[in-house]
């Protein structure tokens, strides 16, 4: 088989992690090696270890250098649009704006109380929000226009046409309970004509039609988190001529997608390659294959990623990662994303979730054929 005359849409993307001091020239020849080895493109990656400033003009010399390079080669490079994950805060600029854009959670404790941070006195309950000022309030539209005005844009303005898009990388609305958003209240409202805050303790005890009010405020979390981020982001890169991938947090069952997500398939429907995280050393079951090749299906997309490989440690051969992916393929996925390739692997930077699988590696030279293959 002539594996040139196969399309580098379908041959590997790596992250390709920018976790060092850049060069143009260093960034110029590490393209060429990632073409010579038989990967079709690269997402670049702002991550632990980055010595240049994320999004200045040393950035974006090397965004453009990257991109020139690969198209030359014939490649296709994407950009990511985080400084590390999970995707929203731009690098702390969205949520430095202020308490409206960060992240918050809803909490309860008994009696009542009158603090800067209540919500309402309850049925003999002080209901109260908790700040993660570190995050992003992912179900408010006005936080995500931020996110777009602070990344994406610049993007645009300075890569139109020279980049395929965007990885946005575990977005998720909950990591530690019932998430709060300051627009909560007059959403419930608009959706269902009702009070939410009566029903606040419904949320947490078995008290009144707590069924119904729990089910209605799901629905309402979900269907925000996916007009107000995954869709508004959709709709610019739709608008910019931008393709948009990435995956979600806690795919793999219905529980754990409640919290983080609210559920991962109403979402799947704004990527343009819907994609998910395989992590480790394993060929589990798992539910997020079903549903992304589900939806792929339903809304005629043609490919499907997966970020794969990470946490399988450093000894890890080309035979397992092939077992790995092929059990993945045969479920649906036909774009491999492999984690990770370090612009370098100095101190601390090659523990970052092995295996590194980069010109490092005295493998490398042997790295096509697997490339091949896989593709």
């Amino acid at each position: 088989m002539n594996f040139k005359n196969i399309d580098k849409k379908y041959r590997p993307i790596p992250f390709w992690s920018w976790n060092e001091k850049l060069s143009v020239e260093e960034t110029r020849e590490q393209v060429q090696k990632m073409n010579e080895a038989g990967i079709g493109g690269f997402f670049m990656h702002a991550r632990g270890g980055l010595q240049t400033e994320y999004m200045g003009k040393e950035w974006f010399d090397n965004i453009e250098a990257a991109a020139d390079e690969a198209a030359a080669c014939g490649m296709h490079p994407w950009a990511y649009d985080e400084n590390g994950w999970p995707s929203g805060f731009g690098g702390g600029i969205v949520n430095g704006k202020g308490l409206a854009y960060q992240q918050k959670y809803l909490r309860y404790e008994a009696g009542e109380k009158s603090t800067e941070r209540t919500i309402a006195n309850v049925d003999g309950y002080h209901f109260y929000f908790d700040v993660n000022p570190y995050y992003v309030d992912t179900l408010d539209g006005k936080v995500i226009k931020a996110f777009l005005d602070e990344i994406y844009e610049p993007y645009y303005e300075k890569m139109k046409g020279k980049i395929d898009g965007f990885f946005t990388d575990e977005p998720q609305i909950s990591r530690n309970g019932i998430p709060w958003s300051f627009i909560m209240p007059q959403e419930y409202q608009k959706a269902y004509g009702d009070d939410l805050i009566p029903h606040l303790p419904e949320l947490f005890k078995a008290v009144g039609d707590y069924k119904t009010t729990r089910v209605r405020f799901w629905k309402m979390v979900t269907e925000l988190f996916s007009q107000n981020f995954m869709k508004q982001i959709y709709d610019w890169c739709e608008a910019h001529d931008f393709l948009f991938t990435g995956h979600l947090v806690l795919e793999e069952t219905l529980t754990s997608q409640l919290f983080s997500n609210g559920a991962c398939m109403p979402h799947y429907e704004y990527f343009h390659i819907p994609g998910m995280d395989w992590l480790g050393r394993h060929n589990n079951p798992s539910l997020t294959t079903h549903q992304l090749r589900s939806v792929a299906c339903q809304t005629g997309k043609k490919q499907v990623l997966s970020e794969t490989f990470a946490l399988c440690g450093h000894n890890v051969g080309h035979d397992e990662l092939k077992w790995i992916y092929e059990y993945q393929m045969v479920h649906g996925i036909n774009l491999l994303c492999q984690h990770l390739e370090g612009y370098s692997n100095r101190g601390l930077r090659k523990r970052d979730y092995p295996p590194a699988m980069y010109i490092q590696q005295p493998w490398w030279k042997d790295y096509k054929p697997f490339n091949d293959a896989m593709s």
